[in-house]
């Protein structure tokens, strides 16, 4: 049987000059179906001795975490002379007010079947260097009998660049690599870092800590695996944790099933990135206004629930910007990919955003009916050229689309584009009232993560619009406005407008 493994990742934030802290656990559970999985963390950091606690619920079929969680709670400096006073009555009020907080959550979706533990290292083991952990599922008939089944994970750091410019000790900074190892030798990769996410901190190390499963383990029973993340702190090393599912292997058969035709992930990102230049993705995202502006002690970055089109055009503006006469064409693509030894697929959203600087074309089109001495130089109309941006995306936790590689090309001049209805060189604006669409005024609104109104509306309206393509024009219209349509087999869906320019 090939096993349908896929990596999840859940993390804490580590702020330069934190106090260091070690984060103990405790698993809440699973929901009966075993979809959903939430557990907690808690401490006091070391140094400031203040409580902290955090409830993290788990979509495991979606590689996110449920929106509205993480729920954290906490005490402040104000609270230091109580706290000295009474550290753990302290800790255990923090404790509860998170658990009151994701309360109604863990009832909304029915978080109340315990967790079996199959595999316990412990704080005492974790200075064992052993990279390989052996979790055996026991006979649900006859547990003291031959097990029936075996997890063989290989967890191993590996060096890779972060996404981090404070780390007290760059050389050692580490991700990692797990893989489960088969009766015949082989291994299959479940997860492997490209690269460290901010998420995670200064990251030194890691351990297997624990593998509970979802009740009693059966054949098709999710079972999770709790991995220390040990990072560089204030005063010395601290714990936190990140939350791996993988389903139980169902028999002790050593026979290996056919292999199936596999899509590596580096041979997609290559393909589609091909011919552009590949743009380092942790610098783009510090180009976000409202990334620039957040506290680093959060555990979720202000755009972590916005979808891929949307992410996509803020890292844009944040770059490139919008010039004053343009069109934008945005495409998305989803894929489901199954990377080197996973038996799952993995969701990957492939977005192409086509930039078309209109400035020249609007001017020339005034010169054919004014005079040329009542046109404005050309300067003034922000002429440049189109570029074309590519993303690779696809979610993590605390991320509905984590950029996996970025690249971006100049378009080259006298290509012929469509941009669905129109043609993208056109500085005429497409005009919906003869395609039967009213453009309808979008309501001011403020979405989270969101700092131009061209991603404010994508994020509204990205997931009930049910479609793959948009075309967005702004200072064609009205100098101030800009015009957002979705578009379905080359057929425009609706028009929405926003009163102020998109930048």
């Amino acid at each position: 049987m090939i096993w349908r493994v896929v990596v999840f990742i859940t993390c804490l934030w580590a702020k330069p000059g934190f106090a260091g802290h070690f984060t103990h656990d405790r698993i809440i559970g699973f929901s009966g179906d075993g979809r959903f999985f939430a557990f907690k963390t808690y401490g006091l950091q070391r140094g400031s001795g203040l409580p902290f606690a955090t409830v993290f619920v788990v979509d495991l079929a979606q590689n996110v975490w449920v929106p509205g969680s993480p729920f954290r709670a906490g005490r402040g400096e104000e609270a230091m002379a109580e706290v000295e006073a009474a550290p753990f009555a302290a800790l255990e009020q923090v404790r509860q007010a998170a658990m009151d907080n994701s309360a109604f959550m863990l009832r909304e979706l029915g978080i109340r079947r315990p967790a079996t533990v199959l595999y316990s290292a412990g704080i005492g083991q974790v200075h064992r260097t052993e990279q390989v952990t052996r979790v055996f599922i026991p006979h649900p008939d006859h547990p003291t009998a031959q097990p029936m089944g075996e997890l063989s994970l290989r967890l191993s750091g590996i060096p890779v660049s972060a996404a981090l410019d404070y780390c007290a000790r760059p050389d050692d900074l580490r991700g990692y690599r797990l893989e489960l190892l088969h009766p015949d030798g082989g291994a299959q990769i479940l997860h492997e870092d490209q690269r460290i996410p901010a998420s995670r901190g200064c990251a030194e190390a890691y351990r297997i800590d624990a593998v509970v499963s979802a009740g009693y383990p059966q054949q098709e029973t999710p079972v999770v695996a709790l991995i220390s993340v040990w990072q560089q702190g204030f005063e010395g090393l601290d714990r936190h944790v990140i939350a791996t599912p993988i389903p139980p292997r169902p028999t002790t058969t050593t026979a290996t099933a056919t292999a199936t035709p596999q899509t590596d992930l580096n041979t997609l990102i290559a393909d589609f990135l091909r011919g552009a230049e590949p743009l380092d993705v942790a610098e783009l995202e510090a180009t976000l206004p409202l990334r620039q502006q957040a506290d680093p002690a959060a555990l979720r970055w202000p755009d972590a629930d916005l979808p891929p089109i949307a992410r996509a055009t803020e890292i844009f503006a944040a770059r490139d910007g919008f010039a004053p006469h343009g069109r934008i064409w945005l495409s998305q693509e989803d894929v489901d990919i199954t990377p080197e030894g996973a038996g799952g697929p993995m969701p990957v959203s492939l977005i192409r955003l086509q930039t078309f600087n209109l400035g020249a074309a609007r001017r020339d089109a005034l010169m054919d009916i004014l005079d040329a001495d009542a046109v404005a130089p050309l300067a003034a109309f922000g002429a440049g050229p189109d570029i074309e941006w590519r993303f690779v995306m696809r979610p993590v936790q605390g991320m509905r689309a984590d950029i996996v590689a970025a690249a971006r090309l100049e378009i080259a001049a006298g290509d012929a584009v469509e941009c669905g209805p129109s043609a993208c060189t056109t500085p005429e604006p497409l005009d919906t009232d003869r395609l039967g669409l009213p453009c309808n005024r979008l309501a001011p609104t403020e979405v989270n993560g969101a700092a131009t109104a061209l991603g404010q509306a994508l994020a509204m309206h990205a997931d009930s619009a049910q479609t793959s393509h948009w075309l967005i024009e702004h200072g064609l219209w009205q100098a101030d406005a800009l015009q957002i349509i979705p578009v379905r087999s080359g057929a425009s869906q609706a028009c929405w407008w926003a009163g102020q320019r998109p930048d």
